[in-house]
This record gives C-alpha cells, structure tokens and sequence, in this order.
C-alpha cells in the first residue's frame, strides 16, 4: 500500500476488504489517517441511502463488513463497528427500522443492546425491542454471505 507520503506498508485486511467491497472508496482508504472508525462514518449514512433505495447489494456489503469488523479480536475492529455503526443505526429515520432489524444477527444484537439501552430514549427502545421481536425473515446470513472469499 502506498501512502500520500511515499512510505509503504503491508495493506490492513480491513483496508483490502473496503477496497473490494466499496472500490469507490479507493481514494479514502489510501490515506493513513483513514481508520475504521471512518470508514464506519462513511457507511452509516450510505447504508441509510441503501435502505431507502432498497439497495439489497449495498446492504448485503455494508451490514457484512460491520459483521465481520465485530467478530474480530481487534479492538479498533469490533470497537469501531459497535460505536461508529451499530451504536448510531437507530438515528436514522424510525421507517427505516424494521428493514435494518432484519440484517443483524443475534449476536450483534445480544453485544450492542447495551448501547441502544444508553443512546435511545424508553420510548425508542420499547420500539426497538418490539421490532426484534416480531421481524421477520431475518436477512443477516446474506450479509454473511457477501464476505465469503473475501
């Protein structure tokens, strides 16, 4: 990997998995001082974008990668996916919720209770509750999917 200032390095897995699932992110992901947090940043409001549009690819990637962030023993990984992504999904507009309930597995649901408990109002989150209890089909396995050979 080149950096802006001519050093190289061997590139992060993180940073070769960005590449492959968002190339438009190239110029980003190229810069040192773009970490995963940012990446986080970047893909919240895209994953907004994608529940909109019903965009299935986009979440398929998105919602795959914070999945895989958050399985990792590194802590700049699972942190950044639980507090740069999962933390703020539920700023979004309440319409969007019940489609972005479905592409969380249970496991990040059981690791990130905890911080919609102390980011959403009782309101918010009697609703939020509601919605993992009555979703339906659950979409996270095709999020897992999109990062097989990845």
């Amino acid at each position: 990997m080149s950096f802006a200032n001519g050093a190289s390095s061997r590139m992060a897995k993180w940073r070769q998995m960005v590449l492959t699932l968002f190339p438009d992110m190239r110029l980003e992901v190229q810069r040192r001082d773009y970490s995963v947090h940012l990446v986080f940043f970047d893909l919240l409001q895209r994953v907004r974008e994608a529940h909109q549009d019903s965009d299935l690819e986009t979440l398929r990637r998105i919602y795959g990668f914070a999945e895989w962030c958050s399985e990792q023993r590194a802590k700049d990984l699972w942190n950044s996916a639980g507090v740069g992504f999962y933390e703020h999904l539920f700023d979004s507009h309440r319409s969007l919720w019940p489609e972005m309930v479905r592409w969380l597995s249970p496991r990040v649901v059981d690791d990130c209770m905890g911080l919609w408990e102390l980011r959403l109002s009782e309101a918010d989150m009697a609703e939020v509750r509601r919605l993992f209890a009555e979703r339906r089909k659950p979409l996270h396995q095709e999020a897992r999917q999109a990062m097989r050979g990845i």
